[in-house]
């Protein structure tokens, strides 16, 4: 994997805080951005562990109402899938922006398990937020399949881009 470039990545929460974390960028479109996070200390999220070193690649996009982390081991196996439901994206010169719903989809390493996480942190939203939660949702589980093969596949090729070929 050979970066292009480094970026911040910039999370807004529903409550205002702002998250910030510097990336490797890896791809980048006026529509789309992928970038790369090595999780610097062990991290659990839902029911899945994360080992120190996990390798997660970050997908944007201009017009989904999502994002999704792809999370692998740094030998290249999936441990498993985290879409948080977002507002637009903004990608600036030095940043990706986004704004997070607070629900999060995490979906097991083959994609045929899901929990859904956070949806306290969306209680007392505005009657419009709440539909755009539940839009947002219901769009990732009616199109999991592609939107994970899409991940997967793209993680693949970067993975494979600036490494030896026998």
């Amino acid at each position: 994997m050979k970066p292009i470039g480094v970026i911040k990545e910039v999370k807004i929460t529903l409550r205002g805080d702002r998250h910030e974390f510097a990336c490797a960028l890896l791809d980048r479109s006026p529509t789309h951005a992928v970038v790369f996070y090595p999780l610097p200390a062990r991290r659990r999220v839902g029911g899945l562990v994360l080992p120190k070193g996990t390798e997660s690649f970050g997908y944007f996009w201009r017009g989904r109402p999502y994002n999704v982390y792809h999370w692998m081991t740094p030998q290249g196996e999936t441990l498993g899938f985290y879409v948080n439901l977002s507002g637009e994206v903004e990608f600036l010169p030095e940043e990706v922006r986004w704004q997070d719903l607070a629900v999060d989809l995490l979906f097991s390493a083959d994609g045929s398990r899901v929990q859904v996480l956070d949806e306290d942190e969306a209680e007392g939203a505005s009657a419009d937020l709440r539909a755009a939660i539940d839009a947002a949702r219901t769009h990732v589980l009616t199109h999991r399949d592609d939107v994970l093969a899409e991940v997967r596949g793209t993680t693949e090729h970067l993975r494979g881009r600036g490494r030896a070929r026998a």
